[in-house]
Order: C-alpha cells, then structure tokens, then sequence
C-alpha cells in the first residue's frame, strides 16, 4: 500500500497528473461535483464507537464517489452496486485492488470489473469491463447477475483458480427466483462457466437467498448470507442472515450456532426489533477473518434497515469469536452523508452493500487499517447508486 494516496481529507492525490485527476473526475467523481457556492468541508469523521472512519473527498473536499455510472449506453451507463473487492497483492501489474461491482445498464444488471494500485482507484489499471454477462435464456442468471463476491485463494494448486466468485443470479419467471452461482478464474478477469450452488435452502420461513460472503479458512469455505423473507410479496424484506459452509464452493450445508443444519437451522444475525437502525432488516453482509483481534476475530459490516416502507438504510457492524454468535454495535459504524451540503453528497440518501477490508499489516489504532467500500444514493434518490470508499481506525 502506498501510504501518501491514503490521506483523503485534504482531496484527491497530488501526485496524480492532470490526465489522471481529469479521468478520476469522469470514473470516480473526483471534482465533478466542484461548486463555488459550495460551504467548506465539515469534520470527515464518522463515530460508531469501535471505528472512525474518513469518507473519500474530491479536490474542492466535497464527499465524492470512487465509482460512478459511464452513462450513455454502456453496460454500467446506469448506476454502479454492490461492490466485491478482492484484494491480491501478488498481480504481475501491481493492481492489487479488483473492484468486482453489479453494473446497470440497457441490458438489465450484469457484473463489471476494475482495478487499480490504489484503494481509491486512481489510477484504473483495468477500465470498466464486464466479466459476467446475463446467462443463457431460462437459465438461472438469465434476468441478471448481481452481488458478486471474490475471493483470493493463493493455496499451492490452486493456481488456475486462484480467484473465485460467487454472485446472486436472478432466474425464473421475470427473476423473482434467486440462485447462488460460483465459477473460478486464473486472472480475475475470463471467467469459467458459472455453476448453481446446493444446499443453500434454508427454512426461516419462505426466503430468497441473497448477497453471499465467502471466507476461506484452514481449508473449508465459510458462507454468510442474506435470506430475505418473501411471504410479504416483497423481496425488500424483512430480512436476516444465515450461514453455511463448504468444502468445496458449491455443496453447502446450512448451520447456525446452536448446532443445527439443513432445514432445521436458523439465522445467525436477526434484525434487533424495537426503533433502532436495525430494527427492522439486516442483510448485504461482508465478513472478515482477522486473526489479529483473538478476542474477537470474525468481523460483520451489514446493510441496516430500521422500519418498513420508507426505511432508513445505513451500514451496521458486528464482531464474534465464531462466526456464529454475534455482538452488535448499538450505533451504525457509518451513516448518510449531511443532506444539507451543497452540493449535495452522493451518499446523502441510503448506505447499502458495505464490502470491508482489514489492512493487518497496519495496527488498529492506524487511520487505513480499516477499508470500506459501499454503495450510496443522494437524498430523495436524486442520483443513482455510486460506489464510496471510506478509511478507518479504532478509536
């Protein structure tokens, strides 16, 4: 990691040259949203109590994205989602950081790639590409792919399939069913043939499953999900996440923390009941592994909902010693930007789809040694999703 392109309250890299910041401000909204009657920039600190975290700013130190749309008739021209990010510092080309992402476009919802030395994707190593089209007609991703997650598996033999995704097609009478595909690739970029998951049924009422994780450890794949309750005619939810586990990415049994699996099992992470952020639903999970923290080495970041209808989504934070058993924070780990700044941030309106990273070579107590990437949209929908990046710290 390149320590001076971390520091982003004081606006984008000063070591990028013009074409880059120009390209930055294109691809990643790097001072595209510059205003003159802009007020200056506020604290960049965002308190949950376990992390600080600092949003990403442009150049004028306004909040910006570090993905937006293309525009235009591309295949992510209309938003960008759902961030993936596969973190592999052992690339020929140094672009270490791959940003995996659900892209909208003309066609319906496929997935895209890019790549870069740096966090903040100054500059793109690999532009915006599409890795997984829509699957062939009544297939299981025929309506779309979405919510990939990529893991970097650097086991000797592995080195035909050292990436591996995993991502929510969308099949079925107008992709109202949902199905967990997986598929491994050399480079990160060609693809294998996508194959169907098993074993991820559970029974916690009448479920879509969505939004893997995957974390593998000493061998054995480990699986976090969301399972959305459809029995209301909705696929917003409520919703809760479950767990499953693998030996080899595609038979996966259901387990939760009392022991039971299959149909039998139950969440492992229940939205919290009552009127706080996660009353009401909790989903998009991103897990880490940190053997650092022997206390606690499992971490949760979530997608938060605190009531039905007009829901507030920010981004919530958990941490177990199995993977199983959960501790909840009591406060969001990160909350919509200030709707009263002009211009009005990206993020402004609902946080969604957080996918985190620690950093262990740095201690906690560092500014970067937490990573986060999320989906965000301006308040009342004014723009589409973009994909955010903040730094953090323990307090």
């Amino acid at each position: 990691m390149v320590r001076p392109l971390l520091s982003f309250v004081s606006g984008c890299p000063s070591r990028v040259t013009p074409a880059l910041f120009l390209l930055f401000g294109v691809l990643a909204g790097c001072g595209g949203n510059d205003s003159p009657t802009a007020p200056p920039p506020g604290p960049p600190i965002d308190t949950s109590g376990q992390i600080v975290y600092s949003r990403t700013r442009d150049g004028a130190g306004n909040i910006a994205p570090v993905l937006a749309e293309s525009g235009g008739s591309g295949f992510d021209g209309f938003e960008v989602d759902s961030p993936g990010v596969a973190v592999d510092g052992g690339r020929p080309g140094g672009d270490k950081f791959l940003v995996y992402y659900e892209a909208e476009g003309p066609t319906g919802s496929t997935i895209g790639l890019v790549s870069s030395v740096e966090e903040n994707l100054v500059p793109l190593t690999i532009g915006r590409t599409q890795v997984v089209g829509l699957g062939p007609g009544g297939g299981p991703y025929a309506f779309g792919a979405t919510d990939p997650t990529v893991l970097v598996d650097k086991r000797p033999g592995e080195e035909s399939r050292r990436y591996k995704m995993w991502f929510e097609g969308r099949g079925g009478s107008g992709g109202a069913v949902s199905t967990i595909m997986y598929g491994t690739s050399t480079d990160g970029v060609s693809w294998s043939a996508f194959t169907p998951c098993t074993g991820l049924a559970p029974s916690f009422g009448s479920v879509r499953v969505a939004d893997p994780t995957v974390v593998l450890v000493s061998g054995q794949y480990r699986m976090w999900f969301e399972a959305v309750d459809v029995t209301t005619g909705t696929s917003d939810g409520p919703a809760s996440i479950g767990y499953a586990e693998s030996a080899d990415g595609i038979t996966w049994s259901v387990k939760d923390a009392a022991g039971a699996t299959g149909s039998s099992a139950a969440p492992v992470f229940n939205p919290a009941g009552g009127t706080g952020f996660d009353a009401f639903t909790v989903g998009s999970p991103s897990v880490v592994h940190d053997p650092g923290d022997a206390a606690a080495p499992w971490k949760l970041w979530y997608e938060a909902g605190d009531r039905a209808g007009d829901v507030q989504n920010t981004i919530g934070y958990a941490t177990s010693a199995d993977g199983l058993t959960w501790i909840r924070a009591t406060l969001p780990v990160l909350n919509p930007s200030s709707d009263a700044r002009v211009p009005l941030p990206f993020d402004s309106g609902d946080l969604e789809h957080p996918c985190a990273f620690v950093n262990d070579s740095l201690p906690p107590t560092d500014p970067d040694h937490f990573l986060m990437w999320y989906t965000g949209d301006a308040e009342g929908s004014q723009t589409p999703n973009r994909i955010g990046l903040v730094t953090g710290r323990s307090p």
